[in-house]
């Protein structure tokens, strides 16, 4: 009997010991798989997502649905993934809204809110959601546009049994973007001609039959695939442009994805880009001068503002996106953003600010203002940014900086994020650093300021655990860069040549 119990004891001892391991390596297991999940952007429960898609504003909710692979963390089997926000930044996640089916992927689109029951899937009391994107068959690689109606706000969707809608039998034709056009009554879609650099424009009805009316490209940056489209307005005073966004699967400005735009004017048919007056531009530009910024379509109807736009993109690259060391699940997007028409030298261009909503997540906030480098430098370090969860907004004058102006980012003594501004040369130089990752990682990228001489510039920066999002000169210019550091054990500090003589006009420090 003594012995028997000995055993007992000993027994349970070991599975005691067992569900304490079983515990810390669950914990450490977790720990990892939450290491890079930011706070403020968006990121999948669990699996890989891409690009954003479907993104429509109701009954106080926004709704995005996004590329999404159910099965596993890269690429493959592509869905919709969805969840809905009041606010933009704080999400709740809804089961798969449409999901790959007998071979046939869901690759992007757009969804909007039938209002007028052109389709007749609704009802004039409850119009249909109506989803257009490209159904990929697997066997024959060809991609057509298809819809699918709900009327249950997109938790579920059926299938239209006439799809394809649109058949051209291309295998690079895809991405449809649709919105309704009032002076001509009628549904407006771009979409891209992939491989041809070109952006097809087609109208309809009823959102089934679709009559081609005129395309446009190949123009600005072609150095690799088109792919998701957008056509919207945005008012600059009482002017009101158009705006073609269109997105670049490589070559762009920063090398791999990116995203360039053209301003002009829409008559229902035709987008013509206006022609450049300064020729400081080529007649396009881009969105975003870093290496993260891709596929961003803006949010069909959503309540905007003096003629802007909310919109986000996927915050990866091409060149390395199946790579980058997640665990559990890989791919967030960026912060949301609205889009501002402004004018400079005759010429129009985009700015983008962070929405207003996520101020409200702000901890604490720290203004310091007219202080050397050095003194800044000694309160930033008491403020403990390293877990790199924070805004910065920092404003100076050239004339007040010796030489240079530099923010950097300190991961284990080797230097992770630099941002320098170049007095001589009036450029921002960005430079990324990580040894671990694909060379195409390491990126150094640049923006030279126009007519800035003896204007105050402001950098308003959010680090938030991968990513550090540059919004400089109320984004005229930005810059958007994931970032993994090995730990969170990171210097945060600013450098001139002189630190006690460079001085700073003010700098606010918020913790999120």
């Amino acid at each position: 009997m003594e012995n028997f119990k000995k055993i007992i004891g000993i027994y349970l001892m070991v599975l005691f010991a067992a569900f304490l391991l079983s515990d810390t390596v669950h914990s450490q297991t977790s720990e990892v798989k939450e290491k890079f999940r930011p706070k403020l952007h968006f990121t999948p429960e669990r699996n890989w997502i891409n690009d954003p898609n479907g993104m429509f504003f109701l009954n106080g909710e926004y709704h995005l649905f996004y590329q999404h692979n159910p099965y596993g963390d890269k690429w493959g089997h592509m869905s919709w993934g969805h969840v809905v926000s009041t606010d933009l930044i704080k999400w709740n996640h809804l089961p798969v809204a449409m999901e790959e089916e007998n071979g046939v992927m869901i690759f992007s689109g757009s969804a909007v809110v039938d209002r007028k029951n052109s389709s007749g899937f609704g009802t004039d009391a409850q119009p249909a959601l109506v989803a257009i994107y490209t159904s990929y068959d697997g066997k024959t690689g060809f991609q057509h546009q298809s819809i699918a109606y709900s009327n249950d706000k997109g938790k579920t969707f059926t299938k239209y049994e006439g799809n394809p809608v649109i058949n051209i039998s291309s295998k690079d034709f895809r991405d449809p973007k649709v919105f309704w056009y009032e002076p001509e009554q009628k549904w407006i879609m771009a979409l891209a001609l992939s491989a041809e650099k070109k952006i097809l424009f087609y109208s309809s009805k009823n959102l089934k039959d679709w009559n081609s009316m005129s395309e446009f490209g190949p123009k600005g940056a072609i150095g690799g695939v088109w792919e998701c489209p957008d056509l919207f307005t945005l008012n600059y005073k009482a002017t009101t442009k158009w705006v073609l966004a269109v997105s670049l699967g490589n070559g762009s400005i920063a090398g791999g994805s990116g995203s360039q735009y053209f301003i002009g004017e829409f008559d229902g048919k035709n987008f013509v880009p206006d022609q450049s007056v300064s020729e400081k531009i080529e007649g396009f530009n881009y969105f975003d001068y870093g290496k993260d910024f891709y596929a961003a379509v803006t949010w069909n109807g959503a309540p905007e503002e003096k003629g802007t736009k909310t919109w986000l993109g996927w915050m990866n690259n091409w060149q390395y996106a199946n790579e980058i060391p997640t665990h559990g699940w890989r791919g967030s997007m960026s912060l949301p953003r609205k889009l501002i028409l402004d004018k400079e030298d005759g010429d129009y261009f985009i700015r983008q600010e962070p929405v207003q909503s996520v101020k409200r997540y702000r901890k604490s906030k720290t203004i310091l203002e007219n202080e050397s480098i050095t003194s800044i430098n000694k309160k930033i370090e008491d403020l403990d940014l390293k877990e790199l969860t924070f805004e910065m907004d920092y404003k100076f004058k050239p004339n007040k900086i010796k030489d240079f102006l530099e923010f950097e980012i300190v991961n284990n003594d080797k230097s992770l994020f630099q941002l320098t501004f170049n007095k001589d040369t009036n450029e921002f130089v960005l430079n990324r650093f990580d040894n671990e990752l694909k060379t195409e990682f390491q990126s150094t990228q640049k923006i030279t300021l126009l007519n800035n001489a003896d204007k105050y510039v402001n950098v308003r920066l959010f680090a938030d655990k991968n990513s550090v999002e540059v919004f400089i000169n109320n984004g005229r210019y930005v810059f958007t860069n994931l970032i993994f550091p090995k730990d969170f054990n990171t210097k945060i500090y600013f450098r001139s040549i002189d630190d006690s003589m460079s001085k700073m006009k003010s700098i606010t420090t918020s913790k999120y």
